[in-house]
Order: C-alpha cells, then sequence, then structure tokens
C-alpha cells in the first residue's frame, strides 16, 4: 500500500511540473467551469469507487459514491442555468442520434419484462445509458475554457498512468500494492490475473487507458525537452499496462489508434515511410508472434487450451443471433431480454450446430447484441449515433479556427470510437463498466467545443494558446527535425 501511494504521489508531482509549463493566462482561470471538474469527478469516481468500492441500501437503487456526486452534478447544472450562468443550446444531429438510441432503449425496456433477472434490463438502462445521458447533457451545454480542457486531459493522462500501475502488479501478483483492494479481494473471478483494474475488466481497463496514452501525447507540442522525456516514460508505462489486460483487442485498438493518429498528424511527405514501415514491422513480426496471440494463457484459473477454445465460439454466437433476428427482425427479443430468449436457439437438433456450448455466455459483440435485443432499428440507430460522433470528430480535427488543444478532443473523440467499435466485434462492450460514461463525456466536449455561442468561441480561439511553430506541432505530433 504505501508503495502504490508513492508512485501515484510522483506521478502526480510530474505531471504537475508538466501542466506548470503551460502558460495559462488569468482570464482562463475566471473562466474555469466547476461543472466539468465535478463531471471528471464522476467519470473517475465511478471508475475507481464505485458500486465494488462503495454501496449502500437506498431503496431500489443502491447508493453509490459517484451516483451522489452526480446528484450534486444535476443541482448545481440546475441551478446554474436558473441563474442564467450557463445556457440551454439547441439541439443537434449528435442530440438527436443519442436520444434516439436511448429512446428504442427506453421503448424496449417497458414494452418487456423490465423485473427480469432482479430488475436486469431496468438496472442496465439507468446505470449504463440514463445517467451517462445525464452527465452528457451538462458537459455538453456548459461553458468550456481552455483550462477545462487542460485538466481533462491532464487527469485523463495520469488516470491512464494510474491503471496501467495498477494492472502490472496485478498480472506480476504484487497484490499488497493494488489499490483499491477488492480489485483482487472481490469475489468476481472472471478474467483474474489479467489487469482488470478497478473496472474488474480487462476491455474497460485497457480502452481507459488508451485514452490516458492519447492525452499523454496531446501534452507533446507545448512542452519543453526535459517534459517530453517525462511524455515518453508515462507513454512507455502506459503500453505496458495496455499489455498487461492480455487482451487482443485492446492491443488490437492501441495499434490502430496510434497508427491513425499518426497518419493525421505527419507530413505528406512522411506518411509513405510510415506505410513502408508499417508493412516490414507485420511482415516479420506476424510470423513470430502469430501463433502465441492467437492461443496463449491469460486468466489465472483457465488454461490456454480453454482460451483457444473460447475464440471458436464467436461463429457460433453469430449463428444464434441470426437465428433469433430471422425471428424479430424489426425490434429484437427486448432490451436485457437475450439471456432468457436465446435458450430456444440453442438445441443442436434445431440447428445441427453445437450452440448450446455458448448457452453460459451472453453475446460477444455489441452490434449482434444490439440486433438480437433491439432488431435493425436499434441496431440502425446506433450506427448512426456512432457515425455522426464520428463525422462531429473529423469536422473538429480539420477545423483551423479551433486552437490545437480543442481540436486535439476530435481524436479523442475518434480513439474512444474506435476503441468501442474494435472491442465491440468481441465483446459486449455497451455493458461493460463506465465505457458508455466515458464515450458520453467525451462526446459531450466535442459537441460543447462545435457548438459555443461565438462570445465563447473566441476564448477557444488560436490566440489562448500557445501556437507551435513547426508545421507538425501545429499538427499535434512531435517535429522531426
Amino acid at each position: 500500500m504505501p508503495l502504490i501511494v508513492f508512485l501515484l504521489l510522483l506521478v502526480a508531482i510530474v505531471w504537475t511540473l508538466a501542466l506548470a509549463r503551460v502558460k495559462i493566462p488569468i482570464s482562463e482561470l475566471q473562466k474555469f467551469s466547476p461543472l466539468h471538474l465535478a463531471a471528471l469527478g464522476v467519470v473517475l469516481t465511478g471508475s475507481v469507487f464505485g458500486h465494488d468500492f462503495f454501496h449502500a441500501s437506498g431503496g431500489p437503487i443502491p447508493i453509490t459514491i459517484d451516483r451522489l456526486l452526480l446528484g450534486g452534478l444535476l443541482v448545481l447544472a440546475a441551478w446554474s442555468w436558473l441563474i442564467n450562468r450557463e445556457n440551454l443550446r439547441s439541439p443537434n444531429s449528435m442530440d438527436v442520434a443519442i436520444f434516439g438510441v436511448v429512446g428504442i432503449l427506453f421503448f424496449s425496456t417497458f414494452t418487456h419484462d423490465y423485473k427480469f433477472s432482479n430488475n436486469l434490463p431496468l438496472s442496465r438502462l439507468l446505470f449504463f445509458y440514463l445517467m451517462p445521458l445525464a452527465l452528457y447533457l451538462v458537459v455538453r451545454t456548459a461553458k468550456m475554457s481552455r483550462l477545462d480542457l487542460a485538466v481533462v486531459t491532464f487527469a485523463l493522462g495520469g488516470f491512464g498512468v494510474y491503471l496501467a500501475l495498477t494492472g502490472i502488479a496485478e498480472v506480476k501478483q504484487f497484490h499488497s500494492i493494488v489499490f483499491p483492494g477488492y480489485i483482487v479481494n472481490s469475489s468476481t473471478r472472471e478474467f483474474f490475473g489479467r489487469g482488470r483494474g478497478p473496472f474488474l475488466n480487462p476491455v474497460s481497463n485497457g480502452v481507459f487507458q488508451v485514452i490516458g496514452f492519447c492525452c499523454i501525447w496531446f501534452w507533446w507540442p507545448r512542452s519543453s525537452q526535459r517534459v517530453r522525456f517525462l511524455i515518453l516514460g508515462a507513454s512507455a508505462i502506459v503500453a505496458i499496462g495496455i499489455y498487461a489486460t492480455l487482451t487482443r483487442s485492446v492491443w488490437m485498438t492501441l495499434i490502430l489508434v496510434s497508427g491513425v493518429g499518426m497518419w493525421l498528424t505527419t507530413s505528406q511527405s512522411q506518411k509513405g515511410t510510415l506505410v513502408i514501415v508499417g508493412t516490414l514491422a507485420a511482415i516479420l513480426l506476424f510470423p513470430v508472434v502469430g501463433d502465441k496471440v492467437l492461443s496463449f494463457k491469460r486468466d489465472k484459473d483457465v488454461s490456454a487450451s480453454q482460451m483457444s477454445e473460447s475464440a471458436q465460439l464467436r461463429p457460433l454466437f453469430f449463428s444464434v443471433a441470426m437465428r433469433m433476428f430471422e425471428d424479430r427482425p424489426m425490434l429484437g427479443c427486448g432490451f436485457g431480454q437475450y439471456a432468457r430468449e436465446k435458450y430456444p436457439y440453442l438445441q443442436d437438433a434445431y440447428t445441427g450446430k453445437q450452440l448450446s456450448k455458448t448457452r453460459g455466455y451472453l453475446q460477444h459483440n455489441v452490434f449482434l447484441a444490439y440486433l438480437t435485443e433491439l432488431g435493425l432499428a436499434g441496431l440502425m440507430l446506433l450506427m448512426v449515433m456512432l457515425g455522426v460522433m464520428a463525422r462531429s470528430a473529423w469536422v473538429l480535427w480539420l477545423d483551423q479556427k479551433k486552437s490545437l488543444a480543442h481540436r486535439q478532443f476530435g481524436l479523442l473523440l475518434g480513439a474512444m470510437l474506435l476503441g468501442y467499435s474494435v472491442n465491440g466485434m468481441f465483446h459486449d462492450t455497451s455493458i461493460m463498466p463506465m465505457l458508455n460514461t466515458l464515450l458520453f463525456f467525451i462526446a459531450g466536449i466535442v459537441n460543447n467545443i462545435q457548438t459555443a455561442p461565438a462570445s465563447e468561441s473566441e476564448a477557444i480561439s488560436e490566440s489562448a494558446t500557445t501556437v507551435p511553430t513547426h508545421p507538425s506541432q501545429r499538427r499535434g505530433f512531435p517535429a522531426t527535425s
């Protein structure tokens, strides 16, 4: 315990020194919004000190620290709007797309047995969608300064380092320094032995670390040479932490995010070199690591052969989903109903395949999960929402009228969408701890930046930031010369 506290304190000191290198005008301090700080607190508190850390009986909804903090945030936001400190903004395409997804989930939940399995559908709707939606609405409308964004990237970058150190300690079985202690003491043994982090899930842990990895590199263009050494060290720690998740889809996410980020932020003359180096690396490394990547021991209580067998179940999940889709193509079997409705489709005699092997599992694909439970209507609304978010991320990154610090959040939302979708091809990311919360939080920031009134837009112009002189630094990537 003292060691992990010392390491976290060391990381905090390092990042404080890095942040001190960025000159922030007094006027920016006056524009700092407590709403964004509180919203960030909800994300971080819900990740580390959520239900598994502490919960108390509070009627139908257990009381947790992050839920109390979210309630306080909503009260503070309502007060700010009542006294006209914050102004509600007109809805746009992202708002409509998000409300479309939440709307069909709401409809599907209450047109089916929402009390099934101890209120499972209702709980998923509340904790995985309605609470993140509330957070999105606050972040999307509150006034935002450059300092707000600096705090967000600083905190998420530091959080990524914490998750990495914790994951490494889990894999190396240094359990005495893992904080909070429930990470290793929890009765939940699934994924035990991997870097589960406070989420008790290596996918959630990995995606948060990828986002932290991006935030660390966002500081590169406006840092001194000394601070850049710290950035390299922090990003190396996070990369090792991502490896410690021992999850292939998370590794794939880091590779894709790094590749896309380098492609978008390097000059045209450097892109050819990137293609050649990337191709050669793939050709040389795949024969060496290919077999090991496809089958290796990860969970402490699961053998390598069992892990290999689990990968072979994915075609069976697809077969079950298609059978269910054929019977209920438009609206599906109902949100949260898959665990019960799948059983008639698992009979081997019905399909001629060993579908009964999937009996104890949920869908291992977020898109198939939507298709089976919400039908084509739900899947199309999900695709529209992700598409609108992707378009907003791309438009923000290309907007040269915005400062680099703000444009980088377009890249961050793009990285989050890659993490959600790439991992979603192998897992149902829609019901993983805090992933929807992080997605809606970042999407809210991007929407806020793009829809800020003219009076607020002046505060986020390039003049509010230290302008890099090298062309590659303007794109948000280190200079090569």
